[in-house]
């Protein structure tokens, strides 16, 4: 069966190829690319200016000497010439890069501004292209970088700008990583270098933890590393906590205790809800000394806390005043 329809299929192939009308397609098409051909031949042999990029290479650098501003990867040159010269361009597989030779505008200092000129640039284009070619314009049309010999400083980073939460929240933390950079530069500048501020920042109203990338703030010539920061605001609701802490004596001669009435307080304070377990009574000391309490006109004690950990506020004390005795004590205990 199917020996039988490739055999149809061919037949009307063959009668379609010997009857007039394939004949004349096939004319036509001859035409058509004849005349394709001239034209292609003709528009190739007219002028057009379009863009040529060529790779940048800096040779020669000396081991210990940092780059501290980065050159372009490439040269774009405007050019104009016949189509079928540009073409030729185009059609190469690998383009030889425009090189410069840092040992040729090395002069030993410790820190140098090296400026490659137009016409240096120019030259260098033109010996790649035909001499029909001609260059309309170059970008950049002046090279230029800084280089130090490994002079360099590491300094802390510096939060430039606004960052605040909202009325409803507070910032448990702002922090930078990493919050040190490597910078190079002249040692004149490095000497009075003594931190890396950061772009300036506009963090405002903030309602959730916020993460980016921030760039810092380098000068010209200046190399940094790394050349930005991931700047981090943590932000955190207020909630309210209780705890039971004891109040204590201290320097008491031995023989000797002090007993409050009642023996603990109430502690009543606002702490980030992510740190709400982690705070204890055990971080808290409610105390006096003896010598204190000697001087006390009566036996009540004013309670004053000692210590309060980190990112605790609005700390209420229940009840604010207590008795207090001196008692003795079997010192032999």
């Amino acid at each position: 069966m199917d020996q039988e329809r490739f055999r149809l299929l061919r037949e009307r192939i063959q009668d379609f190829l010997n009857s007039k009308r394939s004949r004349e397609i096939l004319v036509f098409l001859f035409f058509l690319i004849v005349s394709g051909g001239f034209w292609l031949m003709q528009t190739l042999n007219e002028s057009y200016e379009t863009e040529y990029r060529l790779p940048l290479q800096l040779n020669n650098v000396p081991q210990g000497i940092v780059i501290t501003t980065d050159l372009p990867q490439y040269l774009s040159a405007d050019i104009t010439d016949r189509g079928n010269t540009l073409i030729t361009y185009f059609l190469r597989r690998k383009k030889k890069p425009i090189v410069i030779d840092f040992q040729e505008y090395d002069k030993g200092e410790s820190f140098g501004h090296v400026v490659v000129s137009h016409s240096e640039i120019q030259k260098q284009i033109a010996d790649f292209l035909e001499p029909s070619t001609r260059i309309i314009s170059i970008r950049p049309d002046t090279l230029e970088y800084y280089f130090t010999r490994g002079v360099h400083k590491r300094v802390p980073v510096e939060i430039r700008g606004v960052v605040e939460a909202n009325p409803l929240y507070f910032l448990s933390e702002v922090r930078c990583v990493p919050d040190s950079v490597d910078v190079w530069a002249e040692q004149r500048y490095l000497d009075s270098l003594t931190m890396m501020p950061t772009v300036s920042v506009n963090w405002k109203d903030l309602k959730e933890t916020t993460e980016e990338k921030v760039a810092l703030q380098r000068r010209r010539g200046m190399k940094v590393e790394p050349s930005s920061i991931s700047l981090t605001a943590v932000v955190d609701i207020y909630v309210e906590n209780q705890v039971q802490v004891p109040v204590i004596g201290t320097n008491f001669p031995a023989g000797y205790s002090l007993r409050t009435f009642p023996p603990v307080a109430t502690l009543s304070f606002r702490i980030g809800s992510q740190r709400f377990k982690e705070v204890t009574s055990e971080d808290f000391v409610l105390s006096a000394t003896y010598e204190e309490l000697l001087q006390l006109p009566d036996s009540i004690l004013h309670l004053q806390l000692r210590s309060v950990p980190e990112g605790v506020s609005q700390v209420k004390i229940t009840p604010p005043d207590v008795q207090f005795m001196i008692e003795m004590t079997d010192a032999e205990e």
